[in-house]
């Protein structure tokens, strides 16, 4: 999927110039500099998955991704722990129902979760 064009303007409305792949920019006061190669990444698609939490720290479903909202289920009666290798339930980013924990991340699987109940949810929607 080719990536979608963006056009940076000046404050004028100018559009910014690109010359070998090197972004032309110029200093206020006519001074010029080459910041070197740029790309733009944006998402490419949204994926998601569900996945169930248990009163012991488990690895979360291994998906390469740029950035995962993760949502503890609105239908949860514990709190749900997100955190590195070493969770518990009483350290983490704490998700009661409803909850989202936000972040960026290249992969879910260096994530873990668990949860105050056996049986809880999460739903984790990424972005790759």
């Amino acid at each position: 999927m080719p990536h979608p064009k963006v056009k940076i303007s000046d404050n004028s409305g100018n559009e910014v110039a690109v010359t070998g792949n090197a972004l032309d920019v110029n200093i206020a006061g006519g001074a010029a500099i080459d910041i070197g190669d740029v790309q733009i990444i944006g998402h490419t698609s949204v994926e998601h998955f569900a996945q169930n939490v248990t009163d012991s720290a488990v690895i979360l479903t291994d998906v390469t991704c740029k950035h995962a909202d993760i949502m503890a289920n609105l239908s949860n009666t514990g709190v749900v722990y997100i955190g590195a290798s070493g969770v518990s339930a009483t350290t983490g980013i704490a998700l009661y129902p409803g909850d989202v924990y936000s972040v960026k991340v290249t992969r879910t699987a260096l994530l873990y979760c668990i949860s105050t109940v056996s049986g809880d949810d999460i739903n984790v929607v990424v972005f790759v």
